[in-house]
C-alpha cells in the first residue's frame, strides 16, 4: 500500500498502465476517508461525460478531474439526475474551494483557481466536514498481477 503519492506522477503512471488496484481519497487534515472508489477523469471524453446520464452516484464514490493547467474550471450539471458536491484542489491537493449541493441543471464557476476537481455525492462535504485549506491524499492499494495481464 502506498500513501502520499506524488499526484501528477501517479496520474501519469495510472494512465499509461493498467490499473491493478483501487484508488481512494483521504482528508489528511482530519484523517477521514472521503471516497473508497475513485474514478479518474483525465481525458477529454471522460471529463466531457462526467456524471451525465448516470442513474446514481453512490456514497463512497468520487470522480477526480485533472485539468491541464490551473484555472477557474466551470462545471455544469446538465443531464445529471442528482445533486453533487464539488471540491476544488490546487496542484498540491489542498482544498481551495468547496461547493455543496449543486443541483441538476445548474452551472457553477468557482471563485478560485484549481488544478483538480473532486465530484462527490451530495452531502459528503457536510458529513465529512471538508473545508478550504484541508489537505487531500490520493492513495492506491495494489493487487497482485495475474499471469497474462499487463
Amino acid at each position: 500500500m502506498q500513501s502520499n503519492l506524488d499526484v501528477t506522477a501517479e496520474l501519469k503512471h495510472l494512465r499509461r498502465k493498467c490499473v491493478c488496484g483501487r484508488l481512494w481519497l483521504v482528508d489528511e487534515t482530519t484523517g477521514i476517508m472521503l471516497a473508497s472508489e475513485v474514478e479518474l477523469a483525465d481525458t477529454f471524453w471522460k471529463k466531457f461525460r462526467g456524471l451525465m446520464f448516470r442513474r446514481s452516484f453512490p456514497r463512497g464514490n468520487a470522480i477526480l478531474f485533472k485539468f491541464g493547467r490551473s484555472g477557474r474550471h466551470s462545471v455544469h450539471t446538465f443531464c445529471v439526475r442528482f445533486p453533487i458536491d464539488l471540491v476544488y484542489l490546487d496542484h498540491k491537493f489542498s482544498v481551495v474551494e468547496v461547493r455543496a449541493g449543486l443541483r441538476p441543471w445548474r452551472f457553477y464557476r468557482p471563485k478560485s483557481a484549481s488544478r483538480y476537481l473532486l465530484e462527490l455525492p451530495a452531502g459528503t462535504v457536510t458529513r465529512k466536514k471538508i473545508r478550504a485549506g484541508h489537505k487531500i491524499a490520493l492513495k492506491q492499494e495494489n493487487f497482485p498481477r495475474r499471469k497474462g495481464y499487463n
